[in-house]
């Protein structure tokens, strides 16, 4: 297999990884799993599979065709908008590098956003918003990770995600 092929392979599966992830989120947050959830993200699949487009091509149309990704000037609703925060929130379980939660993305990435997703935040995660208007610090080294796993799960290293990971496989 060549290397390219590898690679979509991998994000292939990544994929269905990561939607695992936000139906597992979306049933906390939502009570429930939606026709939205089930079919989020379902167009990276058939993307990656598309030989003739390159790997940013296809990052580029699932960004500006998708509506709970926050910079594509599509309207959104608010039911939208939860599944951005629910993304936002299964990304720390599925994605090494992006240890936010919801509301620490929000206020790092998307600050100009604060008032369309911060009352969203504050309904469904408001263990997350700070009681005091204090800016917080975000410490890169720290995660979070609320229902992984129905648990409760606060860890101080990379590694120990990657052992539960593992765990689940």
């Amino acid at each position: 297999m060549s290397i390219e092929l590898k690679k979509r392979y991998d994000h292939i599966v990544y994929t269905l990884k990561h939607k695992i992830a936000f139906l597992e989120v979306e049933k906390k947050l939502r009570g429930h799993n939606t026709i939205r959830g089930y079919l989020h993200d379902i167009d990276k699949p058939f993307l990656y599979l598309a030989l003739w487009l390159d790997m940013k091509d296809i990052q580029t149309i699932h960004r500006r065709n998708n509506k709970h990704h926050v910079r594509n000037n599509l309207k959104k609703s608010k039911e939208d908008l939860i599944d951005t925060i629910i993304d936002w929130e299964c990304a720390r379980i599925t994605k090494l590098d992006k240890p936010l939660n919801a509301y620490q993305t929000l206020m790092k990435f998307y600050p100009e956003y604060k008032d369309e997703f911060l009352p969203i935040i504050k309904e469904l995660l408001p263990h997350q918003v700070p009681k005091e208007s204090k800016s917080i610090k975000i410490l890169p080294n720290k995660r979070e990770l609320y229902f992984f796993g129905n648990k409760n799960i606060y860890t101080s290293t990379i590694q120990v995600k990657r052992d539960l990971l593992d765990k689940q496989r």
